[in-house]
């Protein structure tokens, strides 16, 4: 992990020139300038022109030869000033970098093809299948995965200017509408290729992952807080055709369904008087199978680290009723990796789970096949996919059939859409009454009346089980020693009085309203600083945004905390006075590790999605509702308010204090766990 460090945008923002490039060994600015010309002129008619003896079909071959080259090196020939086009994730960049690829497209398509590809009218049905038509035409399969599939995570608002003086619902208003139209030409787009795609253009396993780099195209869906089960079910539908090789029944479920509806369509054959050696031989073998401990296993990439998914599920796995069941632990990563966590002198919780873990731990190999033949072995009667929709081969290993149920819950904070996971596992605290909260969901829904998570404290799993804090060698921070203690305001004793306010979340959980909301908070407590993540890339057009929506001066009182280890995080918020639940989509983990510190999380309890349910949902837990809010201006009055009135702040801390106990390692949710692999059939 990078060290922290302190940022201002205006610093990011000079860093973000248009033909900043990581120049390496194989390139040289003089190589890249030529590859950007060439790209830019009209290949297919120099092609034409040069090679007039050549065959029509030779033309195409070299036509295509050339784009497939200049795709490969699309980094290097793009000019979006957005990001580090050579170093930023491609799940990322690839929204900023599409101009260039229709350009390109374009440049290599007859004259009247390109006239019209050059218009870009990406949110039309008719220009997006001319589009995929010219890429097929290119030989660009890769291409059509990322342009037709992939959801941005950043969504682009025009009118920039407009943000500081517009009110939260004219954000709200511009944000939807850009979303809707991104949406609606998804929708369409999966429907006409579901109906029209070619069994010549189906995808191997090995070119679909290979190719999508390990992203979950949909990923960033969730964020538009819109129902989803639509969308993700139609591209469940249309991966089930253009990938066959997702489509997988055990042989084993398959052969117990047969034998069942063979019994059933036979019943009336079978009397009271049947007593032959073969019928009680059967009943037998059912009477022992019923006795036999039932077998769970647990899937997921996303432990390798630290991260929240392994937060949530770690005791429910580890406390399950080992008399009861068998429980195990799966993933795509060898076990060496887990053992390689936490060298040196980094306490990993992920490596300590895995060792007490290590001999109920399934290593699935490198691909689909090799997973589904390791599984078969155990014959699970249930397996749970804790966080559909964020790893690659977890996600499409979920399109298969390999135990009776199979179940996912919040890790993405959102459905499935795969029709091969039965049961959503949510929360009556965490969700709406559940007529409505069904209708969100692909999955048949499965509401606790626990939390549904054992949530031990961060602070005792990061902190003091930490041998480092145990011998002494490190300690927390003060805000002076990290660098906060700005001086905004002193008080008469000579300390600072700076409030801090803390947001580190991910860049694409922040909107327009949202921002708009941490300018007005700035505004009403001219002493406040706000603490947000600059972990993850911000584009040149989202700090853009952030300046005109918070202003110049407001802005110096942003500051951007680098990527830390999960004890210096804990510090971080520990040093805090409030912390900010985004809105729409709010925080999980977050919020737990501020209320272990006692902070007060000012939470929006006006969302109809789990994503933003679950803050409001810890509060009413723990009895209380002072930090709860309904709008985005009262938001900003109740957090500025206690970030201001330090009596008030310490009032809010104490009943925190004494009631978090009960939203912390929760009993309940182990016994809701343990009784549901009964219930479920």
């Amino acid at each position: 992990m990078k060290p922290n460090k302190l940022y201002t945008p205006m610093k990011q923002m000079k860093q973000m020139k248009p033909n900043t490039l990581h120049i390496t060994n194989k390139f040289n600015q003089s190589q890249i300038n030529t590859l950007r010309n060439y790209a830019s002129q009209h290949i297919y008619n120099i092609i034409d022109v040069r090679y007039l003896d050549m065959e029509p079909q030779e033309k195409k071959l070299k036509i295509n030869s050339i784009f497939k080259e200049l795709v490969n090196k699309i980094r290097f020939i793009t000019t979006t000033p957005e990001l580090d086009s050579h170093n930023s994730p491609m799940s990322f960049l690839f929204q900023h970098i599409r101009p260039t690829i229709i350009k390109l497209v374009a440049n290599c398509s007859s004259k009247n093809e390109k006239e019209f590809i050059d218009k870009g009218l990406t949110n039309n049905l008719d220009w997006c299948i001319r589009f995929y038509k010219a890429l097929l035409s290119l030989g660009a399969k890769d291409i059509i995965i990322w342009f037709f599939f992939h959801i941005p995570y950043y969504n682009s608002y025009s009118n920039h200017a407009s943000y500081a003086h517009a009110s939260y619902e004219s954000h709200a208003s511009y944000e939807t509408l850009e979303i809707e139209k991104q949406r609606n030409i998804y929708i369409k787009l999966l429907e006409w290729m579901e109906i029209n795609w070619s069994i010549a253009d189906y995808f191997t396993e090995s070119e679909f992952v290979f190719i999508s780099n390990e992203t979950c195209m949909p990923y960033a869906i969730a964020y538009h807080n819109q129902n989803n089960v639509n969308i993700l079910s139609k591209y469940c539908k249309l991966l089930r055709k253009i990938c066959p090789w997702l489509n997988y029944y055990s042989p084993r479920l398959a052969e117990t369904l047969f034998k069942k509806q063979y019994i059933n369509s036979h019943a009336n054959i079978y009397t009271k008087q049947d007593t032959n050696q073969d019928t009680l031989q059967t009943t037998k073998q059912d009477t022992l199978q019923t006795t036999l401990k039932k077998r769970i296993c647990f899937i997921s990439d996303s432990f390798t680290t630290d991260t929240s998914v392994l937060r949530d599920r770690i005791s429910i796995i580890g406390k399950l009723d080992r008399n009861k069941y068998d429980v195990y632990f799966a993933s795509f990563y060898p076990f060496d990796v887990f053992e390689n966590q936490g060298s040196g002198s980094v306490y990993s919780v992920a490596k300590v789970f895995m060792i007490k873990m290590k001999n109920n731990y399934i290593h699935l190999g490198n691909d689909l096949s090799s997973a589904r033949s390791v599984l078969e072995r155990y014959k699970f009667d249930f397996i749970v996919y804790p966080d559909i929709g964020m790893k690659l081969l977890p996600t499409l290993l979920a399109y298969s059939r390999i135990a009776p149920i199979q179940i996912t819950t919040w890790g993405h904070s959102e459905t499935s859409g795969i029709d091969t996971i039965d049961y959503f596992i949510s929360s009556f605290i965490f969700e709406n009454e559940i007529a409505k909260s069904q209708s969100n969901y692909t999955e048949k829904l499965i509401l606790f009346n626990s939390l549904g998570t054992y949530y031990i404290s961060p602070h005792k799993l990061f902190v003091e089980n930490n041998d480092l804090y145990k011998n002494k060698s490190k300690i927390f921070k003060t805000r002076k020693e990290i660098g906060l203690g700005l001086g905004l305001g002193i008080r008469t004793d000579g300390t600072d009085n700076t409030h801090i306010y803390v947001c580190l979340q991910t860049f694409y959980k922040l909107t327009p309203e949202f921002e708009t909301c941490l300018a007005r908070i700035l505004e009403l407590d001219p002493l406040g600083i706000i603490l947000l993540s600059n972990t993850f890339p911000f584009c040149k057009s989202h700090l853009e945004r952030l300046l005109s929506i918070i202003g110049l001066e407001k802005m110096q009182r942003i500051k951007w905390i680098g990527a830390l280890e999960k004890d210096e995080f804990l510090n971080m918020v520990s040093i805090s006075d409030v912390c900010l639940d985004p809105f729409p989509f709010g925080g999980f983990n977050t919020s737990y590790d501020a209320f272990d510190y006692n902070i007060p999380v000012i939470t929006m309890d006006n969302c109809e999605f789990l994503h933003g349910r679950f803050t409001s949902g810890l509060y009413k837990k723990m009895g209380l509702d002072e930090c709860i809010v309904q709008t985005a201006e009262q938001y900003a009055q109740l957090a500025s308010s206690i970030g201001i009135n330090e009596k008030l702040r310490h009032k809010i801390m104490r009943n925190i204090e004494m009631k978090k106990h009960l939203i912390f390692q929760e009993q309940e949710s182990v016994n809701e766990w343990n009784n549901i692999f009964n219930i479920l059939e």
